[in-house]
């Protein structure tokens, strides 16, 4: 396997004024070796990587290899399995609807959706994308559904797991609703939906969904020709074998999203600019929702809000370990590594970003 020299990861953070050139140039240095000691630990086939800082691509850079089996190396146009991460670009798109009018956060459920049970009817917006519904796990119950219409008949059918706005629970039915409640505001699906929102607008030319389905034991999906083959490392035979998630239809505003690191770049350039979102209504993709008692939630509208030392962090993960965002909304620096490499926890992104916060000398 052969990776990107250090030079290409160095000049691309090279655009920075000249006085800080050399602080910069030794950053990059210590990324570049901390990226590749853990691309040969942890036998990732394939890593992008993108820093950008104030609406400036800092860096942009792509290692290793897409597809092992015919040798196709990575490249910033090669797209990745976003999982979970493809909560933040629904989120953007869901954001883009409330700053239209068109959607309302503190709006009951039922005013996008007719014929909810009466269980459902303190349910929010904000309680469906800060996964505070109470609304089922529908992946836990390992039941296929053809369309978003037999999710939502499934879920109806189930008892709330709990009082709505009440708690915060990780769980794979509340973006289900949402979907149904996307489609119901734009009158499209809710793929035509996304591409018309923010792939197109953005020229993000490798990001989509793969439409993967399964009838027993066939299984087809659509071709992308930028995408890389995700695998697992088998410890005992020590040689990668294929790995692949089947994310239903259904399930595509929380996962399933391919995209490279080129597009990624555009959209967060995007956030940086105010280009998708004014600040204002940006603000609130990461402004974490209370609880029903006044408690903060660890969601915003589909972000994860943290701390990093001092600063406010949002972003998500996805995978366990295909994709990583962290961004530092107060300072606007985006951190995304994305992989081929499904056995790790997500922890690059986090190093990456201390990396390039903290000066390397004094």
């Amino acid at each position: 396997m052969t990776f990107k020299n250090i030079t290409a990861f160095v000049l691309c953070l090279f655009i920075t004024p000249m006085m800080m050139a050399q602080d910069i140039v030794e950053r990059a240095a210590k990324i570049d070796s901390f990226l590749t000691a853990q691309i040969d630990e942890h036998h990732i086939p394939a890593l992008s990587v993108a820093i950008i800082e104030n609406g400036d691509i800092k860096c942009v850079g792509s290692y290793g290899t897409a597809n092992v089996e015919f040798d196709v190396p990575s490249t910033e146009q090669t797209s990745f399995q976003l999982a979970s991460v493809t909560k933040l670009l629904s989120a953007t798109a869901i954001a883009m609807l409330i700053e239209e009018g068109k959607l309302d956060l503190e709006e009951k459920v039922g005013f996008y959706v007719k014929d909810l049970p009466n269980s459902w009817e303190s349910m929010r917006i904000k309680d469906l994308v800060a996964h505070q519904s109470g609304i089922v796990d529908l992946l836990a119950l390992k039941q296929e559904f053809n369309t978003v219409d037999d999710a939502m008949q499934t879920a109806i059918a189930k008892p709330l797991d709990f009082e709505p706005g009440t708690k915060t629970v990780y769980a794979g039915g509340d973006y289900a609703v949402m979907m149904k409640v996307v489609e119901n505001i734009s009158g499209v699906p809710f793929q035509e939906f996304m591409s018309t929102y923010l792939f197109d607008k953005l020229g993000m030319k490798n990001s989509g969904y793969n439409n993967m389905e399964q009838d027993f034991i066939y299984r087809t999906q659509d071709m992308m020709p930028n995408a890389a083959t995700t695998y697992v490392w088998d410890h005992e035979k020590q040689q990668q074998r294929i790995f692949s998630m089947l994310f239903p239809k259904w399930t595509y505003p929380a996962g399933g999203l391919f995209s490279s690191i080129e597009d990624l770049s555009k959209w967060a350039v995007a956030l940086d600019q105010n280009t998708l979102l004014s600040e204002k209504y940006q603000d609130l993709l990461w402004t974490p929702i209370q609880l029903r008692d006044d408690s903060i939630s660890p969601f915003g509208i589909g972000w994860i809000v943290d701390r990093f030392g001092e600063d406010t962090v949002t972003g998500h993960s996805g995978g366990p370990a295909l994709a990583d965002i962290m961004r530092l909304p107060e300072k606007k620096i985006t951190v995304i590594v994305l992989t081929n490499q499904i056995s790790l926890r997500p922890f690059l992104t986090s190093s990456v970003l201390k990396l390039y916060v903290q000066p390397t000398r004094n």
